[in-house]
């Protein structure tokens, strides 16, 4: 049991204190001031005996899963025990790598009843996270007393990449807004198979338009054609020291991770099989192609809990397991962070020894800070060194991608946080070309 001097009691101590000064000049109140830290004792210990059986209890209600930095509520059920309303103060122990608002919760509870409260919270890093017990304050009868309760409790969250993003994403395709995306990343030999009939939208090619069944209905009508399906698609993921790189409070490989999601789940709607293959100084996930909401469920079981050590990635091995497990061909997207010369020239090499067997689409995450020194305006020597090394930096990335790009391998230069729009838009615009 823990109690804490309340306010009142401070205040009562102030006329004791009062009295005893003016006993200093006036000896025959002194028993004025005994009988008054008596009284103050006496309703101290009688106001103390109403808090020492809890009186409080707290229920949290909470989703089993979180997405990545998206806000969930979390619900208490706070039940006043007592016979006389309380107003209580309800804390939670969060994890560290978590943000929240609405604690503490501060709320009055009549007696006998369970009133509800919510709070948001942000879940900073992906994995099985844990919130911790209820930290409890509520005052005495008299007021003399904070009572602070600790009330044991453990809730379990799984934490996913952005799974919500999928989910809005899933809303607008029930809405057929994505059709419009789809046609607004449209590129020349798109047409692989008559799908439908339509109504003419005013940005349709008007070599679409089918004449007769315009005529027929008396409505401009457009041929919709629809891309080749059942095609693989397999992520390679780099878990090693590279993705450990932070921007905006989240790693590389969480970036990866949200565009990977996203990019499966749109892959799968139009048919598509998703695999995945992850690895740091060894392969530490794989998941072979395959279709359906069953494969998106199993690459966010495989990755919600993958996270970058500060080892060298073996690259060949990587490749090697691709090549030995995958035969079919395959458009393979990696996602790094390259940023020597040695580990840019392997990885280089190792997607040429792809093709033409499968399509690598290699994706460099760029560094922001790097542009933007090399975009400052400098003035002093260590500024004009600073800006001509970043400078150098890109001008060596252009011509790493440059060569890549003359060997047949598709290549996208991005920043993290722009990541998963240009990857779907690059999957949509490969689809289109009729290139995997």
């Amino acid at each position: 049991m823990r109690l804490i001097p309340g306010r009142t009691l401070i205040l009562a101590l102030v006329a004791p204190l009062v009295l005893a000064a003016a006993a200093l000049a006036e000896p025959s109140i002194v028993r004025l001031v005994i009988m008054a830290d008596g009284l103050i004792a006496l309703l101290a210990i009688v106001d103390v005996l109403f808090v020492l059986r809890p009186a409080v209890s707290v229920k949290r209600v909470i989703p089993e899963t979180a997405s990545l930095a998206r806000p969930i509520h979390v619900e208490l059920e706070i039940k006043n025990r007592s016979r006389r309303r309380l107003d209580i103060l309800v804390n939670d122990s969060l994890f560290a790598e978590s943000k929240s608002e609405g604690l503490p919760v501060a709320i009055s509870v009549e007696a006998g009843v369970v009133r509800r409260a919510q709070y948001r919270l942000w879940a900073m890093a992906r994995g099985v996270r844990t919130i911790g017990s209820h930290f409890v304050r509520y005052r005495s009868p008299v007021g003399f007393w904070i009572r602070q309760l600790e009330i044991p409790a453990s809730s379990e969250l799984k934490v996913y990449p952005d799974v919500q993003a999928v989910r809005h994403y899933e809303l607008l395709a029930r809405q057929n807004r994505d059709a419009w995306a789809s046609r607004s990343t449209r590129m020349r030999g798109g047409d692989t198979e008559f799908e439908r009939l339509r109504d003419y939208q005013p940005d349709d090619d008007f070599r679409r338009i089918d004449w007769k069944a315009t005529a027929r209905r008396r409505k401009l009508t457009t041929r919709e054609y629809q891309l080749e399906k059942n095609q693989n698609v397999v992520f390679m993921l780099d878990c090693g020291r590279l993705m450990t790189a932070r921007w905006d409070d989240f790693t590389a490989l969480d970036y990866a991770l949200n565009a990977t999601l996203m990019l499966s789940h749109v892959a799968i709607r139009r048919g598509d099989l998703v695999g995945l293959i992850a690895f740091d100084e060894k392969v530490t996930r794989l998941v072979k192609p395959a279709g359906g909401i069953s494969a998106s469920n199993r690459i966010i079981q495989s990755t919600f809990d993958l996270f970058p050590t500060m080892v060298e990635s073996d690259y060949e091995g990587a490749f090697k397991t691709l090549r030995l497990q995958i035969k079919r061909r395959t458009l393979v997207v990696f996602i790094t962070h390259a940023i020597d010369d040695p580990t840019a020239r392997r990885i280089q090499r190792l997607s040429r020894e792809l093709l033409p067997h499968h399509l690598p689409l290699c994706v460099l995450l760029k560094d922001r800070e790097v542009e933007s020194r090399a975009a400052l305006l400098a003035e002093t020597p260590e500024a004009i060194c600073t800006q001509a090394a970043a400078a150098e930096v890109l001008l060596w990335r252009d011509r790493i991608i440059s060569e890549m790009q003359r060997a047949g391998v598709l290549m996208l230069d991005v920043f993290a946080d722009q990541l998963t729009g240009a990857l779907v838009t690059r999957y949509l615009e490969t689809k289109a070309r009729g290139l995997i």
